[in-house]
């Protein structure tokens, strides 16, 4: 071997040394590297365990959110089957039945076992509010992290639901049919009838407004006299506001099965009246069978001998009240909130017992027949036991020229359609003018009616 090169500055007395030295580091540097590889080896072992664990447990974790979110979304869908039930309460049966719901679906998903559920239903409040809450545990079976002794992860979850309940309401139809709902529909029908009847025989019959409904006596049997102004008007075409006080009845219950949302949610009964109250349909659930009884509301015959005390309150409203038990708090159809619809012209022409009945009537020339605004006292002790009452004013027609008109209705006739409104509840009255839309009106005091229905409990 050729002798190591001098080193610059180092003499070669001293550059063998230093040779050695450099290789002894040389030796020593490997053998730490060796010694290093080792430990490498060490910590990694030492360190696999905790990042299985750690990589075992962020399975688990990411399995138990997954249930959890599957178990929500079957709770929830619980919580709506029960909710959209067409009833006002919610009994134990419907809570088993949603809890077997749940159940089903939970069972469907692997190593989910349900530890508990609770559905508690929340009572009808004050706004008429129907609710429930549902909560649920459940635990997930661990793979990995079992070996660290976490045979399962827990899971809870909760839920709830709220509506507005659909109540149960029984209308009763209190409907004027006394000779003055023989008026024509519109203007143009009133001039139609009053140009037709010109040609009456009988000064009665003459240039007159109103269809009256008149009868007659052959052979000892009174029959309707088909020469009076009523049929009149019926072969002419003529409409009058019986006509449309019939129609709009008809589509009033029309209306009221397409807004049924469950079974036996409304009953209905009509009522007509003038001197004799007449029930034309009995409270039923049937609404079919009131829509056919709608169909025969007629006018009411008129006296021939200018005697027509044939609107009587003082008869209607009283026995009206009598068929109207206490109104409910419209949660269940054993207490059902009660609804009065209550259609006439406001004014009273009655006969009574030789006693003015009411601060508005007047006596006339007969001894026992009385005119006036309807009284609102009338109608306050169905008021007092909570039934709704909704008054549609066919507006009653001024005669300016008319001497009888003058002398007794006239001087009431700024308190017939305050009177009425005094009659109504809140908000729930609604005239109709001369050529107006009583079927509208009956429309908007239906909605009126569903909308303004409150809990009383």
């Amino acid at each position: 071997m050729p002798p190591a090169a001098p080193v610059e500055g180092v003499s070669e007395a001293h550059a063998k040394p230093v040779a050695r030295m450099g290789f002894r580091f040389l030796r020593a540097r490997g053998r730490f590297l060796r010694a290093r590889e080792g430990q490498v080896a060490i910590l990694f072992i030492l360190m696999a365990v905790p990042i299985l664990f750690a990589s075992g447990a962020a399975v688990d974790y990411g399995r138990r959110n997954a249930a959890k979110v599957q178990l929500d979304a079957s709770l929830d869908a619980a919580v709506l089957a029960l909710m959209a039930e067409k009833t006002n309460t919610i009994s134990a049966a419907s809570i088993a039945n949603a809890e077997t719901q749940f159940r089903t679906e939970a069972s469907k998903l692997s190593g989910v076992t349900i530890t508990s559920f609770v559905m508690v239903p929340v009572p009808v409040n004050a706004t008429g509010q129907l609710g429930v809450t549902a909560t649920y545990g459940a635990t997930v079976k661990t793979t990995l992290s079992s070996m660290m002794q976490v045979a399962a992860m827990p899971i809870a979850g909760r839920s709830g639901g709220e509506r507005t309940i659909s109540q149960y309401t029984d209308f009763y139809l209190l409907l004027d049919n006394s000779p003055s709902m023989g008026l024509g529909a519109t203007q143009a029908d009133i001039d139609n009838l009053t140009k037709l009847t010109a040609k009456q025989t009988s000064d009665r019959r003459k240039n007159c407004a109103f269809a009256c409904h008149e009868t007659k006596v052959v052979n000892g049997k009174t029959v309707d006299d088909t020469d009076d102004n009523y049929y009149l008007a019926k072969k002419n075409n003529i409409k009058l506001r019986i006509d449309n006080l019939r129609e709009a009845t008809q589509s009033l219950v029309d209306t009221a099965v397409q807004k049924t949302k469950f079974p036996n949610q409304y009953r209905m009964a009509i009522y007509t009246f003038s001197d004799i109250f007449t029930e034309v349909a009995p409270l039923t659930t049937t609404l079919s069978t009131v829509r056919t009884s709608a169909g025969k509301i007629d006018l009411a015959y008129s006296y021939p001998d200018d005697r027509d005390t044939q609107t009587s309150y003082i008869r209607a409203l009283p026995q009206i009240a009598g068929k109207i038990p206490n109104s409910g708090s419209g949660v269940t159809a054993d207490a059902p909130i009660r609804f009065l619809f209550f259609v006439t012209d406001g004014v009273q022409d009655a006969v009574t017992d030789g006693k003015v009945m009411g601060p508005y009537d007047k006596k006339t020339w007969w001894t026992d027949r009385f005119l006036g605004a309807i009284d609102p006292a009338l109608c306050t002790s169905m008021k007092n036991r909570n039934i709704r009452i909704g008054v549609i004013y066919t507006t009653y027609l001024p005669l300016p020229n008319n001497d009888f008109y003058k002398e007794y209705v006239a001087p009431v006739a700024a308190n017939i359609p305050e009177n009425l409104r005094q009659c109504a509840s809140d908000g729930l009255f609604f005239p109709v003018s001369t050529g107006g839309d009583i079927n509208t009106a009956m429309q908007k005091l239906f909605e009126a009616a569903l909308a303004s229905t409150r809990i009383t409990r």
